[in-house]
């Protein structure tokens, strides 16, 4: 009997772990013991796939001699394959109504480097509604749009985004001075709100006046309010118009003069002055200026800054009567007196 020596050189590449086979094909001659695999002697491969890698293994054998079952040689060799462990790479985003935002997932090679990608730094859901890209959060975390690592196990990723709301800012009147704090805010934040003034002008018989906050058509009082950024939201300064009245009089004490709102009705009124002498008195003539009226008391309309003079004409009827009966009281006295004198010379003559 031949002794056969067999001197097997295996070089073999193992990556991963081998699962369950489902799958095998051998072919040969005879069998044999080669790199570890069971082939056949005279040249003989077999391969399989072991979920979820491939595995394949070659073998070869030869001799110048010849056996009992063919033609062997001295030498023989094997190969081995088999594809590196996958791990799962899942990218989510939050909210997670943007998961169409985001792109890298699935399943990669141990070792290999991938790239996750959130498409847009700003996405625009409505004229005052929006997110900004945030930050990269779970297994990977960054600020990048784009964001690459080495995949040595399972991920999980996270494109997180950040709501913001518009803060619309106004005033009313259209002239009333503008305001700060316009602009996008994040979802939760509380931003604060202030007039700078509430008065403004009123040099020229023209001013407005701060009258409160409106904010969604709710009305709040005071100069100052805090918007709370859970909604977009309208804040408007509301200022009102006012006029100023200029009453004057040359006699009496008139009232009424002072600021009042647009469009209201200004009372005024002016008492009657003492009498200067005896026999003279002021007569009132009527309001002059911002309204025609011959009565003390009236109103204005205010529609604008407006001066309204009381008027006067004196009246010396009793004085003069009071002359004139004196001047006939003397007449009256003298006649009497020259009458007595003509008298008591008739009398003396008789």
């Amino acid at each position: 009997m031949i002794s056969v020596l067999l001197i097997v050189v295996g070089f073999t590449l193992v990556s991963g772990q081998v699962g369950q086979a489902y799958a095998a094909y051998h072919y040969g001659g005879h069998h044999g013991y080669v790199g570890g695999h069971h082939g056949y002697y005279g040249g003989g491969y077999s391969y399989s796939w072991y979920y979820p890698y491939y595995y394949y293994s070659y073998g070869y054998c030869y001799s110048p001699y010849y056996g009992y079952y063919g033609y062997y040689d001295y030498g023989c060799s094997s190969y081995s394959y088999s594809q590196p462990t996958q791990y799962q790479l899942t990218v989510s985003t939050d909210p997670a109504s943007l998961s169409n935002q985001v792109t890298g997932g699935g399943s990669y090679n141990q070792g290999s480097t991938v790239t996750v990608s959130a498409s847009q730094n700003m996405i625009q859901v409505s004229k005052d509604t929006r997110y900004i890209f945030s930050h990269w959060s779970g297994d990977y975390t960054g600020t990048s749009l784009n964001a690459s690592f080495t995949m040595d196990g399972s991920k999980t990723v996270t494109a997180v985004y950040q709501v913001q709301y518009y803060l619309t800012v106004t005033v009313q009147p259209s002239n009333a001075p503008s305001l700060q704090g316009d602009g996008w805010y994040n979802a939760g934040e509380t931003v604060p709100l202030t007039v700078p003034s509430q008065i403004v002008g009123g040099t020229d018989g023209t001013r407005l006046v701060f009258n409160g906050w409106n904010v969604d058509g709710s009305n709040q009082a005071g100069p100052a309010v805090n918007i709370q950024m859970s909604v977009p939201h309208t804040a408007i300064a509301q200022y009102k118009q006012q006029y100023y009245l200029t009453v004057s009089t040359s006699q009496g004490v008139p009232s009424g003069e002072g600021w009042y709102d647009a469009g209201a009705l200004a009372s005024i009124n002016v008492s009657t002055p003492p009498n200067p002498s005896f026999g003279v008195k002021y007569i009132f003539d009527g309001w002059q200026g911002g309204v025609q009226s011959s009565s003390q008391s009236t109103q204005v309309i205010m529609n604008g800054p407006k001066t309204v003079t009381a008027t006067w004409t004196t009246d010396a009827t009793l004085l003069y009567a009071t002359i004139g009966a004196i001047l006939l009281a003397i007449l009256l006295v003298a006649g009497a007196g020259l009458y007595a004198i003509s008298r008591r010379k008739q009398g003396t003559a008789a």
